[in-house]
């Protein structure tokens, strides 16, 4: 499957609550026998019955275990888009397509009344779908092979369960995964310059302050370990033990060869030790500099281009890295802030 980053929740606090939200609600509307009041209907619920809620209700919990276990495990994989977009933008983001794609349900509600349409099903589709769309145009598939012929990628891991969703209750299940990939499509579009909104900046910092006391996940700790293993080890000194009894008996006509054994050797040990790194790999553009570090503000210059030394200048890479390193000691790391202005940069 499509990597996104370290494991866990480090950094997405958005995914985690968006999480915990849908699988509570969902268990309790199955212990409780609540189904019924997560479907969306026009007639009687909205029109007769003027049960408005049900606008915001019928997104809140899905209805059998098997598209709760797929939609849980999507939007567990889509918190690589939250650490792309960061964490306020991408808050704002489920909001603008959760109401576009409501609208466009009771849309689709109105117009196919005739054809027999009457119901969607309770679950968050739209959002689930809107998030694929921009994980369809933002992130590059990792590797590709083949099946019978056919060439595919490991981004079919995430559609095939996406796909399954889709089909699982026919139209009914159909029309609004196709709303939510309609209201992400108008969101990448950039209509009206929804890109740019955002919630007020009061409302960002409570948030912050919720998600730091309840919500907060450290980050994974890494391997401080930069020997070999075991076998490796031995495999370099005994390279070492040849590449020094060929030198006090080879002549001219192995003297390139040494060298080119050497060299290998010294690479590789370099490599594990971070010698040399610096001569061979040439600065990252600035541009990429200044995003890093408006996207960790906690972190000095130093860190960002010891990242990007660590990725080879790779974008990504490096932005792992740094979700991945801690905040030095006496500053105030912020999940959601901390990737704010960062963000509008990113598409």
């Amino acid at each position: 499957m499509q990597t996104a980053g370290p494991s866990g929740f480090y950094n997405v606090p958005t995914t985690k609550l968006l999480i915990l939200f849908v699988g509570t609600c969902s268990v309790l509307a199955s212990i409780l026998d609540l189904k019924p009041i997560f479907h969306l209907q026009l007639s009687p619920h909205v029109t007769l019955h003027h049960q408005f809620w049900r606008l915001l209700t019928s997104h809140c919990a899905f209805t059998n275990s098997g598209e709760l276990f797929f939609g849980l495990l999507i939007i567990y994989s889509m918190r690589i888009i939250e650490r792309q977009y960061g964490s306020a933008k991408y808050a704002a983001f489920l909001f603008i397509t959760l109401w576009v794609s409501t609208f466009l349900e009771l849309g689709a509600l109105v117009s196919g009344a005739k054809l027999g349409f009457r119901r969607i099903p309770g679950g968050p589709y739209a959002l689930v779908f809107s998030m694929l769309y921009q994980y369809h145009r933002i992130i590059p598939a990792t590797y590709r092979f083949r099946i019978f012929g056919a060439t595919l990628n490991d981004k079919m891991f995430l559609y095939a369960p996406a796909l399954q969703m889709m089909i699982s209750q026919s139209f009914a299940t159909i029309v609004p995964c196709i709303c939510g990939m309609m209201a992400g499509a108008l969101y990448r579009s950039d209509v009206g310059n929804v890109k740019k909104w955002r919630f007020p900046r009061y409302v960002r910092n409570a948030a912050s302050r919720v998600s730091d006391a309840s919500l907060a996940s450290g980050p994974i700790p890494r391997s401080s370990t930069t020997m070999p293993t075991t076998a490796r080890s031995s495999e370099i000194l005994t390279t070492a033990a040849n590449l020094r009894n060929r030198r006090s008996n080879a002549g001219t006509n192995n003297a390139r060869a040494r060298a080119t054994n050497t060299a290998d050797v010294r690479e590789y040990i370099d490599t594990l030790t971070g010698r040399g790194a610096s001569a061979e790999v040439q600065p990252p553009p600035e541009e990429d500099v200044q995003i890093l570090m408006s996207m960790f503000p906690d972190h000095p210059r130093e860190t960002i281009m010891r990242a990007f030394s660590a990725g080879h200048n790779n974008m990504n890479r490096a932005v792992e890295i740094m979700l991945s390193t801690p905040a030095p000691v006496g500053s105030s790391s912020n999940d959601g802030a901390g990737t704010t202005s960062g963000s509008n940069n990113r598409p």
